[in-house]
């Protein structure tokens, strides 16, 4: 991967608050998913970003569905 450049990221959930981000990104990780999450610069107070790997995004978001999310 060439300096400065991320890896291929995809939104799958917007969380609403840290606490819930965190939850998310243990449920996800205790599933094998990998992620990230962050505060985007534009959105509310409140909103969180939860990523997964473009290669996995599909499944991860999945995955949250059936968790009830």
């Amino acid at each position: 991967m060439r300096p400065g450049h991320s890896a291929p990221w995809r939104v799958i959930y917007i969380a609403r608050g840290e606490a819930q981000a965190r939850q998310i990104d243990d449920l996800l990780r205790q599933a094998g998913f990998l992620c990230d999450w962050k505060q985007p610069q534009s959105a509310h107070a409140e909103d969180i970003e939860i990523k997964a790997l473009e290669s996995e995004a599909e499944e991860a978001r999945m995955f949250l569905m059936e968790q009830g999310l």
